[in-house]
């Protein structure tokens, strides 16, 4: 495991603190499973890994990586995982994945949402991410982001379904876009604090058989990283 592939994990972390780790391929959902993520370790790691079970502990073994430096050696046995460094070693003994099914999740569900119709294609960079998650800070009433599309004009704000304690603040950024479909869908301003920040192509999904919508986010520096959010009914 080396930094970057720390790094990558460490940001994901605030979705996640379960997940089974494998090489090529990572997926994990939050504990709501209101949001996915698909993470290509070999495009950061070439390193081939077993599987790691980490139950409530990613952010554990991620602490003791960054307890060596990068010169360390990393040895593999059945569950537990010996790192040495210089005249520091340790050895970790990971969770039993047996006992973990439910977050054995299969990759096929990003493959299946790339190909639902996209009505809506943005551009959200690490700098609208920044604003929107700053602004939640400001406005402590409103709970969703909303997006809405009218007349092919895209924009992101701030809002509440229930206005019993939210006031008439504001706060909304309009973007670029291509679409096809007029919609104003939301997610809690939770769920978006937890999107690591960096550049993504968002497409807005659309299941018309079964009138529901999805985000869709794919990372523009690390193609293999890719999140799923669902909407607010």
């Amino acid at each position: 495991m080396n930094k970057q592939l720390v790094d990558t994990l460490s940001q994901l972390n605030t979705i996640t603190n379960t997940l089974i780790l494998k090489h090529p391929i990572t997926v994990a959902a939050s504990e709501a499973k209101d949001i996915y993520v698909h993470l290509d370790v070999s495009e950061i790691d070439v390193n081939a890994f077993p599987n790691i079970g980490l139950n409530n502990n990613l952010n554990n073994y991620l602490n003791l990586f960054k307890l060596f430096d990068e010169n360390r050696t990393v040895n593999y046995n059945g569950d537990t995982i010996e790192i040495t460094s210089d005249k520091i070693t340790s050895s970790y003994i990971s969770d039993n994945i047996t006992l973990m099914e439910s977050y054995d999740i299969n990759p096929d569900q990003f493959d299946k949402t790339e190909q639902v119709p996209t009505v809506c294609t943005i551009d959200l960079t690490v700098d609208d991410i920044k604003k929107l998650k700053s602004a939640t800070g400001v406005f402590k009433d409103l709970s969703e982001i909303i997006f809405k599309c009218k007349d092919s004009e895209v924009s992101l704000s701030l809002g509440a379904t229930s206005k019993f304690n939210a006031r008439d603040n504001s706060y909304k950024i309009v973007k670029d876009s291509t679409s096809s479909k007029d919609f104003e869908i939301k997610i809690p301003v939770e769920n978006f604090k937890k999107v690591p920040e960096s550049d993504y192509t968002l497409e807005i999904k659309y299941n018309e058989s079964r009138d529901a919508y999805r985000l869709f986010l794919k990372n523009k520096s690390l193609t293999g990283l890719k999140l799923i959010l669902s909407v607010i009914k």
